[in-house]
């Protein structure tokens, strides 16, 4: 019994109680510094955050979101971890701060060895944790950014082919306004000049038709003078000053109605003429007609399909915009259609505006018609 207590005294001798007591003294002094100081740094930390959160754009954010909840769960493990362990370290210390003084230099030892072992331990897995948690920030932003990369060259090739497909439109516009300009240019003036020989035409027909009844009234005084110069011969008693009057009378309306003849032949021949240049005017009207035709029906179909190709572009939306607002200041008939036509699809008023130019044909082959 009395080895047993020399023995127990001797191991509590070793064991060092004052020396232990002051050093968990001083470790605890430090924890509760290291409380403090933690607490300021999580407040940093989360105002760090804050304005992370607030700088940085949505897909950003989206994409580090994981990240982040990742590294804020190892954070949160590892404060669990400390706070276990400063528990139990308190534990201990609330225990043996009031253990009366006995050597125990040999305890002593063993937890500080064990509070060094917990500290490489803990120090080497938060090492490993941020050293994984930036090898996964590192390569999602190395994703990311070739994504953005990527994305951004297709935007650029994109914004190309609807810049080339933008001018083609407008070129294609212009030829289409162009070529109606000359259509209807063209269409006045085959009018005007079809008005001009029904003019002629008629002022013609007018002539002949009064060279016509004088011819008839020359034939007429002609006959009565036959007439009479036959009863003059019948008559042997009349002066031969007389039958001289006579010849002379008819022989001058003999010379009248030959001149009248001939100016009727000549008017009848430019009928035929007149006659035959409006036939030929109206041949070539309705051949530059159809050229016209087939014209703009091909630019309305080189417009849809430009169209078609604008509407597989990202921003199609946008150039969209734009196609309604050239559509409405082009193809409106009036003020008051513009708010209707707006609305309405390009290929609707491509249509109608080919419709109305063939009822304009229509229109212009009808006034042919009558005029023949």
């Amino acid at each position: 019994m009395a080895a047993n207590v020399g023995s127990m005294f001797q191991y509590w001798k070793r064991f060092d109680l004052q020396q232990l007591q002051r050093e968990l003294d001083a470790t605890a002094t430090v924890l509760a510094n290291r409380q403090d100081e933690s607490e300021q740094s999580r407040k940093r930390l989360i105002e760090q955050s804050r304005e992370f959160k607030k700088n940085t754009p949505e897909d950003l954010r989206k994409q580090v979101a994981p990240l982040l909840k990742s590294f804020q769960g190892e954070i949160d493990a590892l404060s669990k971890r400390s706070k276990e362990a400063e528990a139990a370290f308190l534990n201990v210390y609330k225990r043996l701060i009031d253990v009366p003084e006995v050597t125990i230099k040999a305890l002593k030892e063993k937890i500080r060895e064990y509070e060094q072992t917990l500290k490489n331990q803990a120090e080497t897995i938060a090492l490993e944790k941020e050293q994984k948690l930036q090898n996964d920030f590192a390569e999602k932003e190395r994703k990311l950014q070739e994504t953005q990369m990527s994305t951004t060259s297709k935007l650029e090739e994109a914004e190309h082919k609807v810049q080339s497909l933008q001018t083609a439109l407008e070129k294609t516009r212009t030829e289409l306004f162009d070529l109606k300009t000359k259509y209807d240019e063209e269409t006045t003036a085959k009018a005007d000049e079809i008005e001009m020989i029904m003019t002629d035409l008629e002022r013609a027909n007018q002539r002949a038709e009064v060279a016509q009844r004088e011819a008839e009234t020359l034939r007429e005084q002609l006959s009565s003078a036959n007439h009479s110069l036959q009863l003059a011969s019948q008559i042997q008693k009349a002066p031969d000053v007389e039958q001289a009057i006579e010849v002379l009378t008819r022989s001058s309306l003999e010379v009248e109605l030959a001149a009248k003849e001939r100016e009727i032949a000549q008017l009848v021949e430019d009928v035929q003429r007149l006659q035959a240049s409006l036939t030929k005017l109206r041949e070539n009207s309705a051949s530059q007609i159809s050229q016209l035709e087939q014209q703009l029906s091909a630019k309305n179909s080189t417009l849809k399909q430009l169209e078609e190709k604008l509407k597989g572009q990202a921003d199609y939306e946008e150039v969209k915009k734009e196609l309604n607002i050239l559509k409405s200041m082009e193809f409106a008939p009036s003020e008051g259609a513009g708010t209707q036509d707006a609305a309405k699809p390009l290929e609707v008023l491509l249509l109608e505006k080919n419709r109305s130019l063939q009822s304009e044909n229509a229109a212009l082959r009808i006034s042919n018609s009558d005029l023949s």
